[in-house]
């Protein structure tokens, strides 16, 4: 699969998850939004039908101050107490004042029937309106009646003068009882002073307002009587699951129960309970459009998305596969082919990528173009080395010839250099091995300082001090040698007499060190600087470059020396040049840091 259809694969994925998520998130706001719209729809029809029964009960209420406050009404309602059931002028009177006052404008509006009745068996009833007209009709009353008859009026007598609400009974006035009412009573205070009643229609509770028509509502008064239930299938009595529902719900809270919910809502200044409740508060129906709308938002997204990652997957890969197509039509002849690459877009992960692939290229030349130069360099190494086994066997041939001719003439001083400088050859010329130890070394300086004394006689003082310890170290060949030859060569240059050499070796904590110190002239400031500046470059050259160092084949000296100390100890190597603190001598110090 290619890098594309894999990144479009990837990022598919990763949207396909985003967008469902995305969509599942959609439907649970979405929904929760529903159910708490709902709750809030619930708890405003409650209040609403709460406040629309407190209104009704008021005026019910109102109608009892209204009459309680009339004067002549109560004194005519006290005759009739006091008067029992004698009949005459100012009981007729006090009955026709009764009467009159219950019929009045304002009574009749605010009730279906307003009444007066005592324990002498009299009765006064306010005119009703007919329905659907503004005519008062005539009444047909009840023409006797016993107050130990009426069957809701033991909670009345018990409430000792508060008024009490009394649930849905038929209209116990009327000559037919035809008419379902709910009223409100007062018992008067006072003995055999009577009962006052308000009532009102059981029909008109169907006007109520109602905001939302999925609410139903349960009107309970005087704790846990059903006064009305708004679902007519509800039966006439409270249900025990309502009444355990009111007991324990608290007002104003939600709760939901099997799929449906309920709140409870109590008047502040009435015996009375609204339970409402939405049985279908959230439809499958509706639950199915919420999700079909989210699972229709998550295609979008998704395909919205997938247009995306396609294009910009496109735009992204066009760089990799230019590099593609280079790569596929790089070789030798045309590494530094591909310098196009870089100057397109920004730079961004892909061109660092193409960049790198250009320093690569570029490594890759400049590694080929060494390598030939190297092979180059090995091809004159292995003529040098052919020639060096050549000249040293002829060397050897003419080193015997002097030597036999020297014993032939009982000449010692001439055999003793002759073997000497034989010495020195095998050792600087044997290319087997490229380093050996302190103690060859220094077996290799007494050949030189013999050879030195027989041309030049005692002109050199030389002193070794050399920890025995270190006899057996490692180091590249003829580095001390280089070293005294510097001191010959250069430091002794003017002078005459008195030179003198000082080679000592030791053993340190961290290490080892080699210093050979002359007393001639030194070194300018000049020429060490720019030895220690071409020494720094070896360096450089070697460790961090991994180059070999620019030097002709089989050159020597200090910085050939160097670079052979470096090759063998790396980090590890002490080099020191500095002059005396006096500036008469040099010294130059070779050794190894041991961790």
């Amino acid at each position: 699969m290619k890098f594309r259809s894999k990144m479009v694969l990837a990022y598919t994925t990763v949207a396909l998850l985003v967008s469902m998520i995305l969509g599942i998130a959609v439907a649970r706001i979405s929904l929760q939004y529903e159910i708490n719209s709902r709750k809030n729809s619930l708890r405003v029809s409650a209040n609403s039908y709460v406040t629309q029964m407190d209104e009704r009960l008021r005026r019910m209420d109102a109608i009892m101050h209204y009459i309680l406050s009339d004067i002549v009404i109560l004194d005519s309602i006290g005759w009739l107490a006091e008067s029992g059931e004698t009949a005459n002028r100012y009981v007729l009177e006090a009955k026709s004042n009764i009467s009159a006052g219950l019929t009045t404008e304002y009574i009749m509006k605010n009730s279906y029937r307003t009444i007066f009745f005592n324990q002498n068996s009299f009765l006064a009833s306010s005119a009703i309106y007919a329905a659907g007209s503004g005519e008062v009709p005539t009444q047909r009353l009840i023409s006797d009646f016993r107050v130990e008859d009426i069957p809701y009026l033991k909670p009345v007598t018990a409430a000792d003068g508060k008024s009490v609400i009394v649930t849905a009974h038929r209209d116990y006035w009327s000559a037919d009882h035809n008419v379902m009412v709910y009223s409100m009573m007062k018992a008067l205070r006072g003995e055999r002073m009577g009962f006052l009643e308000v009532e009102n229609r059981m029909d008109s509770l169907h006007t109520l307002e109602r905001s939302d028509p999925d609410v139903d509502f349960i009107m309970v008064v005087n704790g846990d009587e059903l006064l009305y239930a708004s679902d007519e299938t509800y039966g006439t009595a409270l249900a025990g699951s309502d009444r355990e529902r009111i007991d324990s719900l608290q007002e104003d809270r939600i709760q939901t129960e099997n799929g449906a919910i309920y709140t409870k809502v109590c008047s502040r200044d009435f015996d009375l309970t609204i339970l409402a409740y939405n049985k279908n508060f959230l439809l499958r129906k509706e639950r199915r459009q919420l999700f079909s709308l989210s699972f229709l938002a998550t295609m979008i997204t998704l395909a919205i998305s997938l247009t995306m990652i396609i294009f910009w997957a496109g735009v992204l890969t066009r760089p990799i596969k230019s590099l593609q197509e280079t790569v596929e039509n790089t070789n030798i002849e045309n590494l530094l082919d591909n310098q196009h690459l870089g100057k397109e877009a920004a730079l961004d992960e892909f061109q660092e990528l193409i960049c790198a692939y250009q320093a690569m290229m570029a490594r890759l030349d400049e590694a080929l173009r060494n390598e030939k130069q190297a092979a180059m360099l090995q091809l004159q190494a292995q003529f040098d080395m052919l020639q060096a086994q050549v000249n040293p066997h002829f060397i050897y041939n003419v080193l015997n010839v002097i030597s036999s001719r020297a014993v032939l003439d009982n000449d010692e001083a001439i055999c003793e250099m002759c073997g000497s400088l034989g010495n020195m050859l095998r050792y600087s010329t044997n290319n087997k091995e490229r380093h050996a130890t302190v103690e060859k070394e220094l077996e290799y300086l007494n050949s030189y300082f013999y050879l030195l004394k027989a041309r030049r006689g005692d002109w050199l003082e030389v002193t070794i001090e050399m920890d025995r310890n270190l006899k057996k170290q490692i180091i590249p060949k003829l580095t001390l040698q280089q070293f005294v030859e510097n001191c010959v060569k250069h430091g002794f240059r003017d002078m005459t007499c008195g030179r003198r050499i000082v080679i000592t070796g030791m053993m340190q904590k961290d290490g080892w060190k080699i210093t050979v110190r002359d007393n001639g002239q030194g070194i300018s400031e000049q020429t060490l600087e720019e030895l220690r500046r071409r020494l720094a470059e070896v360096r450089r050259d070697i460790l961090e470059r991994a180059k070999p160092a620019e030097m002709g084949i089989g050159g020597m000296g200090i910085v050939n020396t160097y670079a052979r100390c470096l090759l063998l100890y790396a980090q590890d190597l002490v080099f020191e040049i500095e002059n005396a603190p006096d500036g008469h001598g040099c010294s130059l110090t070779v050794g190894q840091k041991q961790k």
